[in-house]
């Protein structure tokens, strides 16, 4: 009785601590276990992407120098990963190096199931009782010996200090398990991964040489079309009247001396049309100059900053107000029974154009017209000293 009283006892006393709240974490504890938590899965994806990416190392080098003379019938024996990251990663670098092997064929290593290899096998003796696989027991692989020459891979991973290094071996499945292939791949765990195509592996090297035919394969000239609208500052005092803003329809060449296309230039015909207000055509052309580096980028936006001239020819009744002398509404309204007026003027201009990839862009830029420096009709939008820049424009590319 005293012995039952007594357990009835401690089983008490342990519901009764289940029972009770856990003391409750402080919030500088809490966001230490958050931090904790973030840090650890960072730490888990950059390893995965490191493996990965020694998993295509090896292929790629099987790829290029095949390990056998013919396809060979392969057992993938053993994937090892980092001990504390779990069967889970094992699991993924084992289908990453299994799809990576079955994409590139000219590896030379057909992987194959053998049920004797991976199956567990448990032997006893006078010495013991051993639980293993039928890879490890020396009986099995005498057994596999006799059948066709078959080859089992061992893929092992691990972290030495802050490098992840991957040791890979090839073994004729015989009792003495004898190497006939190896090889150890190491990776700062600093350096990113390269996150290669798993369907055509390339080396570093390799994908910067197509990253440099790609810029050099694009050609010196470019057949740009673009569509720019010119907007014209009313004046701030006075009674003239701005010309209404102009849509232009371009295109023309773009030239470039060198394959990085750090220079370009560029000239362009264009045409403009409203009904019942104006029509224009004009001549332009324009130097670029890269500003985001010294080689046109196939990744991401360049910037270019521009210089350019511009020969323009418009006609019709909204375009009297290109003159000197403050022109009113009523002014143009009285003179729609006469003949249109004819315009020719140029303009000097400058901008800046951000390239969206090779075939987009975006541009927006200043315009001054010496012509109508003093015209009452024009104002300004940017002024250095007695240099008015009285029309202000945006553009939009497409290059083929």
């Amino acid at each position: 009785m005293a012995l039952l009283s007594r357990t009835v006892t401690l089983l008490a006393l342990v519901a009764g601590l289940c029972a009770a709240p856990a003391r409750a974490a402080t919030p500088v504890q809490a966001a230490q276990e958050q931090e904790l938590l973030r840090v650890r899965a960072e730490v888990a994806d950059q390893v995965q992407l490191l493996a990965y990416d020694l998993v295509d190392e090896l292929v790629l080098g099987w790829s290029q120098a095949p390990p056998f003379a013919a396809p060979t019938a392969v057992v993938l024996a053993q994937v090892t990963v980092p001990a504390g990251l779990g069967t889970g990663l094992q699991a993924l670098v084992e289908n990453h190096l299994v799809a990576a092997l079955a994409e590139h064929p000219a590896a030379g290593l057909q992987l194959v199931h053998c049920p004797a290899c991976t199956a567990v096998v448990v032997r006893s003796g006078p010495e013991g009782t051993v639980l293993g696989r039928g890879v490890d027991d020396p009986a099995v692989l005498a057994e596999l010996a006799g059948q066709a020459q078959r080859h089992a891979l061992f893929v092992d991973i691990e972290a030495e200090g802050a490098s992840l290094v991957l040791r890979a071996r090839l073994t004729r499945l015989e009792p003495d398990l004898p190497i006939t292939w190896a090889r150890t791949i190491s990776s700062a765990a600093g350096v990113p991964a390269l996150l290669r195509d798993p369907t055509a592996l390339k080396t570093a090297a390799q994908a910067r040489q197509e990253y440099l035919d790609a810029l050099r394969g694009r050609g010196p000239v470019d057949v740009p079309v673009r569509l720019t609208l010119r907007s014209y500052k009313r004046p701030s005092a006075g009674s003239g009247t701005a010309p209404p803003p102009f849509l232009w329809l371009q295109t023309g060449v773009e030239l470039s001396p060198t394959p990085a296309r750090a220079w370009t230039g560029s000239l362009v015909l264009g045409y403009s049309y409203m009904p019942q207000a104006y029509q224009g055509i004009l001549a332009q052309t324009r130097v670029h100059r890269l500003l985001t580096g010294r080689v046109r980028s196939t990744t991401r936006p360049d910037l270019y900053a521009f210089v350019g001239a511009a020969a323009i020819q418009v006609w019709g009744d909204a375009v009297s107000s290109f003159q000197d002398e403050a022109l009113s509404t009523a002014d143009i309204l009285g003179a729609a029974d006469e003949l249109p007026p004819r315009r020719l003027f140029g303009g000097l201009h400058l901008g800046l154009d951000l390239r969206l990839g090779p075939h987009l862009g975006a541009a927006g830029f200043l315009e001054l017209m010496p012509e109508y420096t003093d015209s009452e009709n024009l104002g300004s939008y940017f002024r250095i000293g007695d240099v008015r820049f009285q029309a202000f424009g945006t553009e939009v590319t497409a290059c083929f």
